[in-house]
């Protein structure tokens, strides 16, 4: 029989000896649990610590507690937005918890190390059903948080707050009595990209730069024709240079885009869906299924990993979300094929080789301590113990552990 790994149950020391880390010389893989509709969002710049939700609550992930919720806070949905996002430390979450009065959904920003919340975001006092702010993005360094915001009448904007001067700025819709709204916000809090609704309806592309004042001026992005307007900015560049979105069916085939000041428009010819994530200066990019990396173009995820020395399981397929600098940890959610289970996961490509793998407990020999662990994972989803990776713990990785008995080469 199957074990499963509840998240109820995730910061338990059997909870990390049941979940699914997928061991090889190359990386691991990590399954987090069968929790529907639960994303492993965004890694810490290490990729030690991951941000992520379901339809509970928001969390967080390490090796070490594994998931572990963050049980005051709100996911996303039912009229709250936002998604969590991480400090490159690792010690700061973006959520959305309840603040002020009455109660309503506001951005807020949880301290790892003190197990705390600081509603420092704020709001402008205004409320649209539960929400009066929900946080998109944050620089790494914790200094910015961008989002949407509500005004008196149930008026949307995009936001960035400045933890400096704990001030908001709205980001003004180049549209009359159309929302805006901020996904991604550069290292300096500077450049910001979302979308401004038009009278049609359609998130347009834009992107905001602050000017000398403190204050945001959009810039509406569309392909050189005004009138063929891009879909919305879903990740920036960290220094601030590029724009990227997912293209728009009739647009070069409905390629995803990058956009700059310098150069405009310019389609991702071989790029496939949206772009969720990029590095400091916008040359490795993160999208549907793959990477995309310039001057070489579109990897999908799984030859990505084979270059990196490790194989992912084929029972499943895999959607990611977040990535580290270099790429090598990604982050995102998976779906098994037999039975459409699904998992957040996380994929560590940072070379963790084992002289011998069949050593679990790491001693030094292959002895009975490793029967132990190995019959205590009898069964789960993976592990260490999956000594041949097929995804189960049982008789064939018992055979490999046999046949390695004795003192580690």
């Amino acid at each position: 029989m199957t074990r499963l790994v509840a998240f109820s149950a995730a910061s338990t020391a059997l909870a990390c000896a049941l979940a699914c880390a997928f061991g090889a010389h190359g990386g691991e893989l990590f399954l987090l649990g069968l929790v529907p509709y639960s994303y492993a969002w965004q890694p810490s710049a290490d990729g030690r610590v991951v941000a992520g939700y379901d339809g509970a609550s928001a969390w967080y992930w390490t090796r070490e507690t594994w998931v572990v919720r963050l049980e005051q806070s709100l996911p996303p949905g039912n009229g709250v937005g936002g998604h969590p996002n991480i400090s490159a430390d690792g010690r700061f979450i973006t959520c959305s918890t309840l603040q002020g009065k009455p109660l309503k959904a506001e951005a807020t920003i949880y301290d790892r190390e003190l197990n705390t919340y600081d509603p420092a975001v704020g709001s402008l006092g205004f409320n649209c059903d539960i929400e009066r702010c929900g946080p998109w993005g944050y620089t790494p360094s914790g200094s910015h948080v961008c989002g949407l915001i509500w005004n008196e009448s149930c008026k949307a904007y995009g936001f960035v707050w400045d933890g400096a001067t704990d001030t908001i700025r709205l980001l003004p819709s180049s549209y009359i009595y159309k929302p805006t709204r901020a996904n991604g916000i550069s290292v300096d809090g500077a450049f910001v990209g979302g979308w401004n609704d038009d009278y049609v309806g359609w998130r347009q592309g834009c992107v905001w730069r602050r000017n000398e004042q403190g204050d945001y001026v959009g810039t509406l992005l569309h392909t050189g024709v005004p009138t063929v307007k891009l879909r919305e900015v879903g990740c920036v560049s960290g220094n601030g240079q590029w724009a990227f979105g997912r293209g728009r069916d009739g647009i070069d085939g409905g390629v995803p885009y990058r956009w700059s000041y310098a150069t405009g428009y310019q389609p991702i010819v071989d790029g496939v869906g949206s772009v969720y994530a990029s590095n400091f200066d916008g040359s490795l990019l993160l999208m549907g299924g793959g990477v995309w990396i310039a001057g070489r173009g579109y990897i999908p995820l799984r030859d990505w990993s084979s270059e990196n020395g490790f194989a992912l399981t084929t029972d499943w397929s895999f959607q990611p979300f977040g990535m580290t600098e270099d790429g090598l940890t990604i982050t995102g959610y998976a779906i098994r094929g037999t039975d459409s289970a699904w998992s957040p996961f996380v994929l560590d490509l940072h070379a963790t080789a084992k002289p011998c793998p069949e050593d679990i407990t790491g001693d030094g020999e292959v002895s009975s301590p490793d029967i132990a662990a190995l019959l205590s994972a009898w069964g789960s989803l993976g592990g260490s113990a999956d000594l041949n990776r097929d995804g189960t713990v049982g008789s064939q990785d018992l055979a490999v552990l046999l046949s390695a008995w004795g003192a580690c080469p």
